[in-house]
C-alpha cells in the first residue's frame, strides 16, 4: 500500500463530494422546475408568478417576494448545501436519487384559482379589468394573453375556461385551462422535486 494512503478518508471524500453533486443537481432541478412554472402560469400582475417558493430538506427555503411584476427567478445560496453538510443530511434523511429532496408551492392567495382548482364568480374578473383596464400588466402575460368575443358562461367558472357566454362581452386569460394539471402530471418533474400545495388544493386533484 503507498505511503499515507488511506482508504476510510478516500472513501469519506467520495462520499462527500457524491452527496454534494447528487445536492447541486437536486437544487438545479428545483430552480429550474420554479422557471418553467412562472412562465407557464397565468400572469396578470404578476403576484402569483413571484409567490412561489421552494424548501428543502432541512427546512432550508427560499421564496418569491409575492409583489407584482414580471417573474423573478430563486436561486439557492448553494454554500450550505454541500460537503459535509450534503452528507449528513443524505445519512440522516437516507436521501437518494430517487427521492423527494426540495417541495415547491405557492403561497399566493389566489393560487387555487391561478391552477384552475376552483371557480370564481363570473362578477370577479370584470373587476380585474378595472384594476388593469390596459390588460396584463407584465410583459409576460402581455405575450400570453388570449381573449374572445364571449363573455365566459354560467354564474361561476375556472380562470382558464373562457368563451361560451355573452356574445356582446369578452373573456381573457393568460395561461390556458388546466396549465398546472397538465405540467404536473406531464413527468416533467425530477425525482428530486415535486410539486405541494395546500390540502384544499390537492383534493382538488382527487
Amino acid at each position: 500500500m503507498a505511503r499515507g494512503f488511506k482508504p476510510t478518508e478516500v472513501l469519506k471524500k467520495w462520499d462527500r463530494e457524491t452527496s454534494s453533486v447528487i445536492f447541486l443537481a437536486a437544487i438545479k432541478a428545483a430552480e429550474k422546475t420554479v422557471d418553467e412554472l412562472q412562465a407557464e402560469g397565468p400572469s396578470w400582475t404578476g403576484r402569483f408568478s413571484n409567490s412561489w417558493q421552494i424548501t428543502g430538506p432541512q427546512g432550508q427555503q427560499v421564496k418569491g417576494d409575492g409583489q407584482p411584476g414580471d417573474p423573478r427567478p430563486l436561486r439557492f445560496r448553494e454554500g450550505p448545501f454541500t460537503g459535509p453538510q450534503a452528507v449528513a443530511t443524505f445519512l440522516r434523511r437516507n436521501l437518494f436519487k430517487d427521492t423527494t429532496v426540495f417541495t415547491i408551492s405557492n403561497f399566493s392567495d389566489h393560487a387555487a384559482t391561478a391552477i384552475d382548482a376552483v371557480e370564481q364568480s363570473n362578477y370577479t374578473y370584470p373587476r380585474g379589468w378595472a384594476i388593469n383596464p390596459d390588460g396584463p400588466s407584465t410583459q409576460l402575460g402581455q405575450s400570453k394573453f388570449d381573449s374572445v368575443p364571449q363573455g365566459r358562461k354560467g354564474a361561476s367558472s375556472y380562470r382558464g375556461d373562457i368563451g361560451g357566454g355573452d356574445p356582446n362581452s369578452s373573456s381573457s386569460r393568460t395561461a390556458p385551462l388546466d396549465w398546472f394539471a397538465t405540467f404536473a402530471e406531464g413527468g416533467r418533474l425530477d425525482k428530486a422535486v415535486k410539486i405541494s400545495m395546500d390540502e384544499a388544493l390537492r383534493k382538488a386533484f382527487r
